[in-house]
C-alpha cells in the first residue's frame, strides 16, 4: 500500500533574519525537493509567507502614501520568474519569465469575482475591489506593524498536472530545485495617486517563508517494478514566455517559439512606458493605447503558422474596423482569448466581462490612466490568443516556422506596446538512470 507524508521546507539560501526582499539583495528565493524514491504531489504544492509592505526604509505604508499593488494578482505581482529544474542533473524543466503577466491572464480567465473576494483574497491577498485590497493588504493601521499572510500554488504547467512527479533519480526527474525570482519593487508597487514622488523608496518584504507539500511512497511491489524499468517516460505541460515591441498601425510580430506540441498561445499588453514605472500599474492587461491615453482601436487580427494564416484561415475583422469609436468588446477576440488560456468549454468561472475587458477613453486632466486604476472588478483584463488543439490534446509543432500575428491598429508611432506572449506546449522527460532528457 502507497504511503503519503507531508514536507515543509524551508529555502536553501534563506537569511539569518530569515526576511527577503528585493530591495535589500535577495532577488532569488530557492527551494529543494530532494532525490528520493517517492512521488511528490505537484498541485498539493504551496508557497506560504507574510507580506509587508514600506513606504521607505523602516516606514511603513499608510493612507497617506497612495502606495498600490495589482489588485488581481496580490502578492503574485512579486514572483517575476518561476524555475524548475533536476537537483540531480541541473537540467531545465520549466522556465516562466514574466510570471505576474502570465499569471495576470490566467486568473483573470479562470477566476470569478466570487473567487477573488473569498479564498483568493485568504490565500493571494487579492480583492477585486482595489480600494479594498489597498486598505487590506498595502497599508498599515497606524501604529501597527501588519503582515498578511499567503498560501498560494505555484502556477505552472508541471506542478498543475494531474500525474504526481516522479523524484527518483533512477526512474524520475532526480528530486526538483524551485527556484523564484522576486520582482523589482517598481513592477509591484505603483501610485494612486496623481504623482509617484511619495512612493519613490517603497519595497516590499517576504518573512517566514516555505514551501509545503504531500509526497507519496510507491507500494513495496510497485517500487520494486519501477527500480527495474531501464527506463521512465513522464509527460508535462509546459509554459514558454517571449517578450517584443509594437510601434506601429500595422504591426507585424514573429515568435520562434522552437516547440513541437504546441496547445495555445495567448498574449497581452501594456504600454511599453509602464514597465518599472511607480506611476503606472506594470502588470496591468490593457489594450493598446496611445501616448494620450486613448485606446488605439483594433480593426483586423490576423493569426500566422510559417506565414500562413492558421488555425483561423480568415482574419479576424472586429467591430471596431468599420466603427473606430464603438465602445464595446468582441466576442470573437475575447472568447479566442480565452480558448487559449484554457479550453472554453472547461472554464467553470470567470472574471472577464464587458465592464474590465474593454478600456474606455478617459481623461481627467493629465491623469489619462486614472479609469484603467478604477476598475473594480479585478482591473482591466484585455488580451489576445488563439487554441490550436481541442480535441487530440497533442498541439501542432513550431519547431521550425515561427508563430506570427498581424495586429491593425490605430497606434501611433510615438507609442511602443509591450507584448508579453505564453505557449502552452506539451514536453515529455525520458529518465534513465543516468540521467533524463526533456523532448519539447
Amino acid at each position: 500500500m502507497s504511503s503519503n507524508q507531508h514536507l515543509e521546507i524551508i529555502p536553501s539560501n534563506i537569511t539569518s533574519d530569515g526576511k527577503l526582499s528585493f530591495k535589500n539583495g535577495q532577488p532569488v528565493v530557492q527551494f529543494i525537493i530532494g532525490e528520493q524514491e517517492r512521488y511528490v504531489i505537484g498541485q498539493s504544492i504551496r508557497l506560504t509567507g507574510k507580506f509587508t509592505a514600506f513606504s521607505a526604509p523602516d516606514t511603513l505604508s499608510t493612507s497617506a502614501t497612495g502606495l498600490r499593488m495589482n489588485e488581481q494578482l496580490g502578492v503574485y505581482s512579486c514572483f517575476n520568474e518561476l524555475h524548475i529544474s533536476s537537483q540531480k542533473t541541473a537540467q531545465n524543466i520549466e522556465t516562466i519569465r514574466h510570471y505576474p503577466r502570465m499569471m495576470s491572464s490566467y486568473l483573470g480567465v479562470t477566476s470569478s469575482l466570487q473567487d477573488g473576494i473569498s479564498h483568493l483574497n485568504e490565500t493571494a491577498l487579492i480583492d477585486m475591489n482595489y480600494a479594498l485590497q489597498e486598505r487590506g493588504v498595502v497599508e498599515n493601521p497606524s501604529g501597527k506593524t501588519t503582515s498578511n499572510s499567503f498560501c498560494v500554488p505555484l502556477v505552472c504547467g508541471l506542478l498543475n498536472g494531474t500525474e504526481p512527479i516522479p523524484l527518483s533519480g533512477a526512474w524520475g526527474v532526480g528530486g526538483l530545485d524551485i527556484s523564484i525570482h522576486l520582482s523589482p519593487d517598481s513592477n509591484v508597487f505603483f501610485s494612486g495617486l496623481s504623482t509617484s514622488t511619495a512612493i519613490t523608496d517603497c519595497f516590499y518584504e517576504l518573512s517566514d517563508v516555505k514551501l509545503v507539500c504531500e509526497v507519496m511512497r510507491p507500494a513495496p511491489d510497485m517500487l520494486s517494478r519501477l527500480m527495474t524499468q531501464t527506463q521512465n517516460v513522464f509527460e508535462y505541460n509546459s509554459i514558454t514566455a517571449m517578450f517584443n515591441t509594437v510601434n506601429s498601425r500595422n504591426g507585424v510580430l514573429n515568435f520562434p517559439l522552437g516547440v513541437s506540441r504546441c496547445l495555445g498561445i495567448f498574449l497581452n499588453i501594456v504600454p511599453a512606458k509602464h514597465i518599472n514605472n511607480l506611476g503606472f500599474d506594470g502588470t496591468a492587461t490593457l489594450p493598446p493605447t496611445n501616448s494620450d491615453g486613448k485606446r488605439a482601436e483594433i480593426s483586423q487580427l490576423v493569426f500566422t503558422r510559417g506565414g500562413e494564416r492558421f488555425p483561423l484561415e480568415y482574419n479576424i475583422d472586429t467591430l471596431q474596423k468599420d466603427t473606430p469609436a464603438l465602445d464595446t468588446m468582441d466576442a470573437q477576440v475575447v472568447r479566442n482569448y480565452m480558448n487559449a488560456v484554457m479550453g472554453f468549454s472547461k472554464i467553470e468561472r470567470t472574471n472577464v466581462s464587458p465592464f474590465n475587458n474593454f478600456y474606455e477613453d478617459y481623461a481627467d486632466g493629465t491623469d489619462y490612466y486614472k479609469y484603467a486604476k478604477e476598475i473594480v472588478e479585478g482591473g482591466a483584463k484585455f488580451g489576445l490568443g488563439v487554441n490550436y488543439d481541442q480535441i487530440s490534446g497533442e498541439g501542432v509543432s513550431f519547431a521550425e516556422v515561427p508563430f506570427g500575428l498581424q495586429m491593425t491598429s490605430s497606434i501611433t508611432s510615438d507609442s511602443p506596446q509591450a507584448i508579453y506572449l505564453f505557449a502552452h506546449c506539451k514536453n515529455t522527460v525520458v529518465s534513465n538512470g543516468q540521467g533524463i532528457q526533456i523532448i519539447n
